[in-house]
């Protein structure tokens, strides 16, 4: 699962993508989600509020995490299971026609490490390079990150982890039909390397 991430704008094509969502401030924002992202340096990203998304032709602006959940009372859901996504009702709309991609520097996990304890482990690409998570959003701009088992180098933390585009699929993830994306998820799928990286690096922060 994602459950947070960090969004680092030292990185330049996150400063790009920030500063472009910047333009597009067209939600009702809060004063203090204006603030957060006024900052620099290091954004860390919770549920339930905003980060800079690109959806289809490069539309990047800000939403909000948390899709909507069918279930009268439930919680919005954060993660989506990218295996089934496509035939759930709730999420097989977006699937077909409101794909996106979440940029970040890096993303949680938590190891259970005893009764009630559990360490945070922050995983990042080699490198420092941005992390593209593949996502679908609602019809008014609430996103969810597709999530996967989990490759090698995240298992012995945590059973899943996001789906991560090679920057050469983004494109193909925004824009193509649902049969070629259903191909493309199959081929990261099968992959445990990610833009052309071994693994991901992991590192302990509490």
């Amino acid at each position: 699962m994602c459950a947070r991430f960090i969004v680092d704008d030292d990185d330049f094509d996150i400063n790009e993508i920030i500063e472009a969502a910047k333009k597009n401030l067209n939600f009702n924002k809060t004063e203090a989600t204006q603030a957060v992202w006024q900052q620099s340096g290091r954004i860390e990203v919770f549920p339930g509020s905003y980060a800079p998304v690109i959806a289809a032709d490069d539309n990047v602006r800000f939403m909000l995490w948390g899709f909507p959940n069918l279930m009268p009372g439930k919680q919005p859901l954060i993660n989506a299971r990218s295996e089934t996504a496509a035939v759930k009702k709730t999420f097989s709309e977006a699937m077909e026609f409101r794909r996106c991609i979440i940029p970040a520097s890096g993303f949680f996990e938590w190891k259970n490490v005893g009764k009630k304890k559990k360490e945070k482990y922050e995983f990042t690409l080699p490198e420092k390079k941005v992390i593209y998570m593949a996502g679908i959003y609602s019809s008014d701009n609430k996103f969810s990150i597709l999530t996967r088992d989990a490759s090698p180098s995240v298992a012995e933390i945590h059973d899943r982890m996001p789906v991560i585009l090679p920057k050469a699929l983004t494109g193909v993830w925004l824009n193509e039909s649902a049969d070629v994306i259903r191909d493309a998820l199959t081929e990261v799928h099968s992959q445990h390397v990610t833009d052309g990286s071994s693994a991901l690096a992991q590192m302990s922060m509490f």
